[in-house]
């Protein structure tokens, strides 16, 4: 029985209602407007925002969502409502909910929801960025604001977290046993080097994950890119695309991929990393591509998550 006194809150991006295009229209709206997605000049990105890419982006996209929706709803919506499930398994004496940060149920809506005076918020992204995790920290500000008897801490990033190590590095032991790639490639999304983004910070965790998955591998050839760039400037590098097209005439025929900073698939991993880059490395004559899923609704999510939540205490 819940104690009615602990919550825990764990809160994804968002994702469209559904594949059509004014859905996705109604939500990069929300997305894209975020200085802290897109910190060009406001009197620069909205006219570029409201004249040029909510126009014509949706429709051509819809096709890519079309393809990885599932008959219950978005992969990402999906997995997320099913690792709330697992983490509420894991939490019998805690109330746990799920929220989005740009769509419904919002972080505020389920915070004001809930009867618990003691919240923990978790960010379902293992590593900080301000384009992820200050847009939380902002609705849970606000929330604080006007509840000032609810105590709501925020989870710190989790680049380290030992479990989720463990877990990787058993998956990508089964595939070496068996012989069938020569390289791992860790795929991370990519953050613009702007210094608003805080790229060096951004980049030292994602090598940390990696160095700790690898160091219960042991030694093998792999390497970190990055996914997922969107307009212009630099971001961090190598893209994993770039990559993809290169590492077959470097000798690699079959490749491992694996996207740690994702905790459950969506979009840029359905679409993005099975049919983009594995397209890209087939016609640059790769012979393999094997992409190693995330957690998702692995059991394991939910004791990842609870672990999560009891060091945060």
């Amino acid at each position: 029985m819940q104690n009615g006194n602990n919550g825990c809150l764990i809160v994804c991006l968002g994702t469209p209602r559904s594949p059509e295009p004014k859905e996705i229209k109604f939500f990069l709206r929300r997305f894209l407007s975020d200085p802290a997605v897109v910190d060009f000049p406001r009197w620069l990105w909205k006219p570029i925002l409201h004249t040029f890419v909510l126009p014509l982006r949706p429709s051509r996209i819809a096709p890519r969502y079309r393809a990885v929706w599932f008959a219950q709803g978005s992969p990402l919506d999906v997995y997320s409502r099913r690792q709330c499930a697992a983490l509420s398994r894991e939490l019998p004496d805690t109330e746990v909910r799920y929220a989005t940060t740009y769509m419904s149920p919002s972080v505020g809506e389920q915070l004001s929801a809930m009867r618990a005076r003691k919240i923990t918020v978790i960010p379902l992204f293992p590593h900080y960025a301000p384009s992820t995790v200050d847009a939380i920290e902002k609705q849970v500000a606000l929330f604080a604001r006007t509840h000032p008897d609810v105590r709501v801490r925020i989870a710190p990033s989790w680049a380290r977290q030992e479990t989720l190590a463990q877990w990787y590095a058993e998956k990508i032991k089964n595939v070496l046993r068996a012989g069938r790639v020569e390289k791992i490639v860790f795929s991370y999304h990519g953050v613009p080097l702007r210094a608003p983004h805080r790229p060096g910070e951004y980049l030292r965790q994602c090598v940390a994950t990696t160095d700790l998955i690898m160091g219960r591998v042991g030694d093998f050839p792999h390497e970190i890119t990055f996914q997922s760039k969107f307009g212009p400037g630099k971001w961090l590098s190598p893209a994993t695309v770039v990559r993809m097209g290169e590492l077959p005439a470097e000798g690699v025929k079959r490749v491992l991929v694996l996207s740690a900073g994702f905790f459950a698939d969506c979009i840029e991993t359905l679409d993005e990393l099975d049919v983009l880059n594995r397209e890209t490395f087939i016609r640059a004559g790769g012979e393999e591509m094997i992409r190693l899923r995330p957690p998702n609704d692995d059991p394991v999510a939910g004791k990842i998550l609870a672990e999560i939540y009891r060091r945060a205490q």
